[in-house]
């Protein structure tokens, strides 16, 4: 909350309250029998939920559902997500222990990032939330609105070149107006950095900007410096800082 103390948390199987334990109603999230080989140590999978702010005393958890496939999909891939699903928690219910009130109810259905990518940001209004869900290796996003109602599902907008599916993160500029996406593709091969404007007011992507780099990272993510000029990419030995008032950022 606004003085720093804990309200819940989840690790993609159930909702916790303050107390660490199991919120009424909590249990049970992302159904799906490979949800259950995760009991132990929650989802293994980074951006795969996001918990925003919905009004009074609601929140809105946003969850991909990872499944495990018997056959590949067309990429070789037996691991891959094909919805996203929304729950709603009261913290006003059990005297402030919280209640879910919805769980698992259907956002979108389409084959989505595995490794989630799930971010938000705020709208222009100061009040609202865009939610940017990346299609899986797509050039595309789904964009939704969060309001204090509803949840509205402005479409998929394709941008840019398709991009292969890989880890990494994606993150909003503090101030709003630059996305940044990293894929890594494959071991000592290409790593994919992606940068677009982003309109707070209207939730479209535009100008974007595409440029690989070779690293033999297993892992990596990125960051905007506090004033949005500078775009930070980290991989397993070393830390790259790209200048977005570049003429050319690669």
């Amino acid at each position: 909350d606004a003085q720093g103390n804990l309200l819940f948390y989840s690790n993609g199987i159930y909702v916790a309250n303050y107390l660490h334990e199991p919120m009424e109603n909590g249990m049970g999230l992302n159904p799906d029998p490979y949800t259950d080989e995760w009991a132990d140590g929650g989802c293994p999978y980074p951006q795969v939920i996001l918990a925003l702010p919905q009004g009074m005393d609601q929140y809105l958890l946003v969850h991909c559902v990872v499944s495990r496939r018997e056959e590949p999909n067309e990429h070789g891939e037996f691991i891959y997500s094909d919805k996203a699903l929304f729950s709603r928690i009261d913290m006003s219910a059990n005297d402030g222990e919280g209640m879910v009130t919805l769980k698992n109810i259907s956002l979108l259905q389409d084959t989505i990032d595995r490794h989630g990518k799930i971010t938000a940001v705020r709208h222009a209004n100061g009040r609202d939330w865009w939610v940017v869900i990346p299609e899986y290796y797509s050039n595309g996003f789904y964009r939704l609105l969060v309001t204090p109602d509803t949840i509205l599902n402005h479409g998929l907008q394709a941008i840019g070149d398709t991009v292969p599916s890989g880890l990494g993160q994606a993150a909003f500029s503090p101030d709003g107006t630059k996305y940044a996406r990293l894929n890594i593709y494959r071991l000592g091969q290409d790593q994919y950095v992606d940068i677009y404007d982003f309109d707070r007011c209207t939730g479209t992507f535009s100008n974007p900007v595409q440029f690989t780099y070779r690293d033999t990272a297993l892992m990596g993510g990125l960051a905007f410096s506090k004033n949005s000029r500078f775009l930070y990419v980290s991989s397993f030995k070393y830390f790259y800082q790209f200048d977005l008032e570049a003429e050319n950022i690669s």
